[in-house]
């Protein structure tokens, strides 16, 4: 399998800031509902069996690590369970210290800009029959934000908010935390250290803790079933959508588990297909089953038990199949005398294929790739009078550390906008190019283009978008100006906001007047580049009435009324 040398994992940061401002996302039609309690995501159970298997950081890994220590992506609360307490009621320093470690090593197979929150908490778990569960993991909430990865799909808070850069738990109500995650504090076998050397009979805190944080970024799906029951469901909300892990989900026939022509939801069926029999459940992405080549396991089955196990079925990597492998992170239990410091190639395929942002450790596991990194998601052509041609380009890169050609197919959706030099472009790995555009308008008034940017580039969703607005005046006129809004005026506190564009530099006068043309008060007086400007006007002292409001552009006068209601 290729390593790829991601030698400089700022630029990747740059590279997905841009890539989600070239998306139009309404913040103001974000979604959320409650995740899955979280014993209902994963009972993670230790078995009986010492594996003396250990996979450890590498070199690379650990310099990595050492080198972004203090730069941590996530944030921890350590919480304490007033109600399922331990005879320990505090969280002890080693496991804080193995907490921070697990942490340290997903900070390098993931990104995002906005630090990601956790609220860990130690606590008593109630016995199970047979089972003792080690940990308990899940999304404090399930997001839907429009524009923002596939539509009417879950995902889950973290990734989302990587995704846009904004911390969205700030929008939600008596939301602190992107994950929570719950750790036994009467289990009594734990394993602290740090160096993946787990001793015989004891379990791997750290390794643990990895895997509870891969289902609070979304290792996570929807589908349900009650324990007396024939039938299985699948999805959130009504109607229900599913998550963005259930997507990926497909049988032993590659029929997709959430097709309701295969699948009826709820139906038996689905049951039968969650508890193995219709050929076993596999997710099924392109990154995910290319970090399988060469494997003796060709395809990611999942954990699906004759017997439906609520927390452990179909959220898990399948336990036979990925035993002792460098993907055995994600089962559904953890041997004795293990050790799994990595989230493996496998899940950092996955995540490429559900579009996480990654960082330069997952990187290294996946196939060679194409990046397409924008310079703007807007472009300005400023005001021109008709006739006029205003030239400008747009930089588009291919990330300096991918390794295939970025070919891309450059479209304006409005003529008066205008491509220089064709629109089909190929751009090395580590290139850039300057693609010329130009403003050529044809009538006065303010003109909007999408310029859609198809591509084969991995790191986004094809197409990206970028922006172009230009404003054109009739030829000779110097300025344009606007009614100001709102108008009528009944806030005085607010005043009125006047709005003008000058073509070119200008001396400009801007001054308030009254119906019988009594100067009132001046608002600008200076002199200003070609643009569009916005500009406050004082209304506090004025009676109710009727205003004229006068531009001055280098001798060109216009006017326009202001109406005063107190």
């Amino acid at each position: 399998m290729k390593k790829l040398l991601f030698l400089f994992l700022a630029l990747f940061n740059l590279l997905l800031f841009i890539d989600v401002q070239a998306q139009e996302i309404d913040m103001s039609k974000l979604k959320y509902r409650p995740a899955p309690e979280t014993h209902e995501v994963c009972t993670l159970n230790p078995t009986d069996y010492n594996a003396f298997y250990y996979i450890k950081p590498d070199e690379s890994l650990l310099n990595l690590m050492n080198k972004t220590a203090g730069e941590q992506i996530f944030e921890v609360d350590y919480i304490s369970d007033t109600e399922n307490v331990c005879e320990s009621t505090d969280w002890p320093e080693e496991a804080v210290n193995a907490f921070e470690y697990a942490l340290n090593i997903w900070a390098q197979h993931i990104h995002s800009d906005i630090p990601l929150k956790v609220r860990a908490t130690w606590r008593d778990f109630d016995s199970n029959g047979d089972r003792t569960t080690l940990g308990g993991a899940s999304p404090t909430r399930i997001v839907q934000i429009p524009g923002l990865g596939l539509p009417d799909t879950w995902y889950s808070l973290a990734q989302l908010t990587a995704l846009s850069g904004e911390p969205i738990r700030e929008r939600l109500n008596d939301v602190n935390h992107d994950i929570s995650v719950n750790m036994n504090c009467n289990f009594d076998r734990w394993y602290f250290g740090t160096d993946g050397d787990t001793p015989k009979d004891l379990i791997d805190f750290v390794t643990v803790v990895l895997h509870e944080i891969g289902h609070g970024i979304g290792f996570l799906g929807s589908i349900d079933s009650e324990d007396d029951s024939d039938t299985a469901t699948w999805g959130r909300g009504d109607p229900p959508h599913p998550l963005i892990f259930d997507r990926f989900a497909v049988d032993g026939s590659f029929n997709d588990i959430i097709d309701t022509e295969v699948y009826g939801n709820p139906s038996t069926d689905l049951r039968e297909a969650v508890t193995g029999e219709r050929g076993g459940i596999f997710l099924h992405g392109d990154e995910t089953i290319l970090t399988l080549q060469g494997q003796e396991a060709d395809r990611a089955k999942l954990y699906t038990p004759t017997i439906y196990l609520p927390g452990s079925s179909y959220s898990h990597f399948d336990q036979r199949t990925f035993t002792d492998t460098p993907n055995a992170l994600m089962r559904p239990g953890i041997d004795r005398a293990f050790a799994v410091h990595s989230p493996g190639p496998l899940f950092c395929g996955f995540l490429r294929d559900m579009e996480w942002p990654l960082g330069e450790a997952c990187l290294q596991f996946l196939t060679p790739f194409a990046a397409v990194t924008l310079a703007s998601s807007e472009i300005n052509f400023g005001v021109i009078p008709v006739g006029s041609v205003e030239e400008q380009s747009l930089l588009i890169r291919n990330d300096l550390n991918s390794d295939d050609e970025l070919i891309i197919n450059v479209i304006s959706d409005n003529p008066q906008f205008i491509l220089g030099s064709g629109n089909d472009f190929i751009i090395p790995a580590g290139g850039d190019l300057n693609v010329p555009l130009a403003f050529s308008p044809t009538s006065d008034g303010i003109k909007v283009a999408t310029l859609t940017i198809s591509h084969n580039a991995k790191n986004t969703p094809s197409p990206v978008t970028v922006r172009l607005v230009g404003e054109s005046l009739p030829e000779n006129k110097l300025s344009r100006l606007d009614q100001s809004y709102p108008n009528p005026v009944v806030d005085i506190g607010s005043g009125a906001t006047v709005s003008y564009a000058l073509v070119k530099e200008s001396d400009v006068k801007l001054d308030l007047y009254t119906s019988a043309g009594q100067h009132v008060r001046s608002i600008f007086d200076g002199r200003q580049q070609s643009g569009r400007y916005s500009v406050n006007v004082d209304l506090s002292g004025l009676s109710s009435g009727v205003y004229l409001y006068r531009i001055i552009v280098d001798g060109e006068i216009s006017s326009k009324k202001l109406m005063l209601f107190r």
